[in-house]
C-alpha cells in the first residue's frame, strides 16, 4: 500500500506533531541522563583507544548506572507519545553504543585480536542488536512483557565486563584473551535464548551502585600505580 499523499519519509504524521522547536528529539531528566550514559561509552570508547583500559572499564561502568536509572526517572515523567517513543528508541541507540560497541573496543585494545576472538565478537555484535530490534519491535506493537526479561539485558556488559577484568592480572595474556572470546560466545548466546531473567526489584538498585562504586574505585586506583 503506497503512503498517502503529500507523505513524505521523515514527516511526522499530523496526529502526533509536536509544537515546532528548533532541534530535533527530547531533552527531559530521562533523556539527557541515556545520553550521558552515552557520552560515558564515547569517552570509554577514546580512553581504551588510547590504552587506558582501567578508566575505559569505570566509562563503562558509568554507562551502566545511566541506564539503570534512565527509565526509573522517565516512568514518574508526564510524556506524549512522542517523548514516550523517542525515549524507547534513543535508549535503544544507547544501548548499541554503551554495552555492544564499547565492550569490543575495550577488549580489542586490552588483548591481541584472534580469529576465534574476532569471530565470538562478531557473533557477540549480531546477537546484540537482534536482541535490541527484537525488544524494539515489541514496543512498537504496545507488547511490554513485565515480570521477568526474557535472555539476558545488554545492559548486564556494563557490570560482567569490569569483574571480568579483575581476572587479567593472574592470567597469562593468552589464556585471558580466550576467556574474553569464551565471555563474548556465551553473552551472545544469553543474549537471544529465551529463558526467564528475573527483573531488578528495589534491592537492586541499591547493591548494583553500591558495587559499581567499589568496582569504579578500584579501577580508578588501578589506572593510577
Amino acid at each position: 500500500m503506497g503512503r498517502p499523499a503529500g507523505h513524505r519519509q521523515g514527516d511526522i504524521p499530523l496526529a502526533s506533531k509536536r509544537s515546532r522547536t528548533w532541534i530535533l528529539g527530547v531533552y527531559d531528566p530521562a533523556c539527557l541522563i541515556t545520553l550521558a550514559g552515552v557520552l560515558a561509552a564515547a569517552a570509554a570508547i577514546a580512553l581504551a583507544a588510547a590504552g587506558r583500559i582501567e578508566l575505559a572499564l569505570v566509562g563503562l561502568m558509568f554507562a551502566g548506572l545511566a541506564d539503570l536509572f534512565d527509565g526509573v526517572v522517565a516512568r514518574r515523567l508526564r510524556r506524549n507519545d512522542y517523548a514516550r517513543e523517542f525515549g524507547v528508541q534513543l535508549d535503544t541507540v544507547g544501548d548499541v553504543v554503551s554495552f555492544i560497541v564499547t565492550p569490543v573496543v575495550i577488549a580489542l585494545h586490552a588483548v591481541p585480536p584472534s580469529l576465534p576472538g574476532i569471530a565470538a565478537i562478531g557473533v557477540f555484535m549480531v546477537a546484540g542488536v537482534v536482541r535490541l530490534a527484537h525488544f524494539n519491535t515489541l514496543s512498537v506493537r504496545a507488547e511490554h512483557p513485565s515480570g521477568q526479561h526474557r535472555g539476558l539485558p545488554v545492559t548486564y556488559t556494563a557490570l560482567l565486563f569490569p569483574l571480568l577484568f579483575l581476572l587479567q592480572a593472574a592470567l597469562p595474556a593468552a589464556q585471558f584473551a580466550q576467556l574474553l572470546a569464551f565471555a563474548f560466545g556465551l553473552l551472545a548466546l544469553l543474549f537471544v535464548v529465551d529463558i526467564p531473567v528475573p527483573r531488578p526489584g528495589r534491592v537492586f538498585y541499591v547493591l548494583l551502585p553500591l558495587l559499581a562504586a567499589g568496582l569504579i574505585a578500584y579501577w580508578v586506583w588501578r589506572s593510577f600505580v
